[in-house]
């Protein structure tokens, strides 16, 4: 009698609260379950295994109600939360993401199977797809800031001018090329961008070297952006240049290169009407990214991300970071080749 009392409570209490829950707007309702209530829920209805003796057979044995109560929910939210849809002729799912970093936008998942696949954000009407473009170390936590969003129409004007599919394999292996030989001309570099300009994440339809904007500013590169036609600004030095000291302090080389780049951005943001009529360049929110280095430590890392944090204008790429950002534009745009869209049409279309 003592347990059906409990029961009813229990369950007079589950029902109020869920009435609470109604009540609350998502944002409350994350507020409230960003806690450790959550998963004092989850560990209510089953524990965690946690004895290293106890077999996970056992283990499932001795919590059998509360994991089958477990996966009734998971089942619940694969069927009513990751919603079907049609790309080209291919069944995709879109699911939600547990990364919510845009607080203008939307992040979720979209591939073949529930909860799986592509990581994209939905923002201003326009779906996007994230590529890494940081060589992540075993364990990193990535964010925002380690990917590039690619709309996938403009990933395909981005590389309208490629004479066969073979171009995309051959960009990889020519940046692999020139690292494990060493090579430390910048200007190899320079030119290897100039010829593949679609490598660096899809978003430049050309990229032209030494664009003088005046005579005390001419940077390495100015690019040509895909969704606007608008340029950015890049920088590059050799991926073996001595950027700290032994004390790990940055170096003179990478002081000289931060201050070329901070520099070339105050002025084509000053100069911007001038640039567009007499050089027929457009600078309109301009972004500049400075590459430099290889095989630094984590902690040299860091300090080039905190230096980066000081310019959300400018950002560092390492040549580890490069050559993960070209590979990833690469299985990227062969991906995107295997489908008209990757946009998923509605239901009322399909």
């Amino acid at each position: 009698m003592e347990n059906e009392v409990n029961t009813q409570e229990t369950e007079q209490a589950l029902i109020s609260a869920i009435e609470s829950l109604e009540s609350l707007s998502g944002e409350e309702i994350n507020f409230l379950l960003d806690t450790p209530i959550l998963d004092r829920l989850l560990i209510a209805i089953a524990k965690p295994k946690q004895s290293a003796d106890q077999t996970v057979y056992e283990y499932l044995l001795q919590h059998r109600t509360g994991l089958t109560i477990l996966a009734r929910i998971r089942n619940a939210i694969n069927l009513n939360y990751s919603l079907k849809g049609l790309v080209d002729s291919n069944e995709v799912y879109v699911s939600p993401s547990i990364h919510q970093w845009f607080t203008s936008g939307v992040m979720f998942l979209q591939g073949p199977e529930r909860f799986t696949g592509l990581m994209g954000l939905y923002q201003d009407g326009q779906v996007k797809f994230a590529v890494c473009a940081r060589d992540a170390k075993k364990g990193e936590l990535l964010g925002p800031n380690d990917f590039v969003f690619i709309d996938a129409a403009d990933a395909e004007k981005s590389q309208e001018g490629l004479s066969s599919p073979g171009q995309l394999i051959v960009a990889v292996r020519e940046l692999e090329r020139l690292l494990n030989a060493k090579e430390g001309l910048e200007s190899c570099y320079q030119a290897y961008l100039t010829n593949f300009p679609w490598s660096f994440g899809a978003q430049y339809t050309k990229i032209q070297s030494h664009e003088s904007l005046d005579d005390q500013n001419i940077p390495d590169f100015s690019a040509v952006r895909v969704r606007d036609g608008s340029r950015d600004i890049f920088e590059i030095k050799s991926p073996f240049l001595t950027l700290f000291r032994s004390n790990n302090e940055f170096a003179a080389d990478f002081n000289d290169a931060w201050n070329q780049t901070e520099r070339y951005l105050d002025f084509v943001r000053r100069e911007a009407d001038y640039l567009r009529r007499q050089k027929g360049l457009r600078f309109e929110n301009p972004h500049c990214y400075l590459i430099l280095g290889k095989d630094l430590s984590d902690e040299q890392i860091e300090k080039m991300r905190s230096k980066e944090r000081m310019n959300p204008s400018i950002t560092i790429y390492t040549y580890d970071d490069l050559l993960t950002l070209v590979s990833n534009t690469v299985v990227f745009i062969e991906r995107l080749k295997k489908s008209d869209n990757f946009a998923p049409k509605p239901d009322d279309e399909r």
